[in-house]
């Protein structure tokens, strides 16, 4: 079978596209044809191994080989179209996340005779969407630990209170008014860079401690 590859855009580099292998399953034989790219992803050149349904289900990840079974035998029985993600290990051992779009064909009779579809490789784009997800997660809580670092210093300076208890006003008021800490931080930034930061403090209670079970009344300090 020719090769087919298939342009997968984000999250891969600019020109680069996810490995892609098409096949089509004689029902009747139960004997595959591979293109160069099915071969590929399964670790192996054309030639090394003959192509078969039992060899297909034995590179199934143990915990995907039942539903890759099914779908092969529902496609079978029912004919139509469907999609089946799953991991796969190749001849060399290593796991692959793989996604397979398949159809099946039928015979002058109307019976299901072959089933031909396209196995695409996303391993690789999955691991850098993950990377990408995880140093967004990172910088985010990087920028919110300074939202609330900078609205803590606001707070010192407006009530001439010590980091300590400008963080307990902070959450203080954060669980009073049910908003987030780090969303109250940054109202505060902006307050401030609106120039009525002064009109929004002053609202606030002398003290606002988080509330805790059992603890007595909390000692007010005016703003100097």
């Amino acid at each position: 079978m020719s090769e087919d590859r298939v342009s997968y855009g984000f999250p891969l580099p600019e020109g680069e596209v996810c490995p892609t292998g098409s096949f089509r399953l004689s029902l009747g034989t139960g004997r595959s044809e591979w293109s160069e790219g099915l071969y590929r992803i399964h670790g192996y050149t054309r030639g090394e191994v003959v192509p078969t349904t039992e060899l297909v289900l034995a590179h199934k990840h143990p915990d995907d080989r039942d539903a890759a079974c099914q779908f092969i035998q529902t496609l079978a029985r029912d004919g139509g179209q469907g999609s089946n993600f799953h991991r796969i290990i190749d001849g060399k051992g290593r796991e692959h996340r793989v996604l397979t779009v398949a159809e099946a064909d039928r015979d002058g009779t109307g019976k299901v005779a072959a089933i031909h579809g396209l196995t695409i490789d996303l391993t690789r784009a999955m691991a850098i969407e993950s990377g990408q997800a995880a140093a967004a997660a990172l910088a985010n809580a990087y920028a919110t630990r300074g939202l609330i670092e900078q609205a803590k210093g606001m707070i010192m300076g407006y009530f001439n209170v010590g980091a300590v208890e400008a963080f307990d006003r902070l959450a203080g008021h954060s669980q009073h008014a049910n908003i987030k800490v780090s969303a109250l931080a940054a109202q505060l930034v902006a307050a401030a860079d609106q120039g009525h930061l002064h009109d929004v403090l002053r609202g606030w209670p002398p003290t606002l401690a988080p509330r805790q079970q059992g603890s007595g009344p909390a000692t007010t300090r005016k703003p100097q």
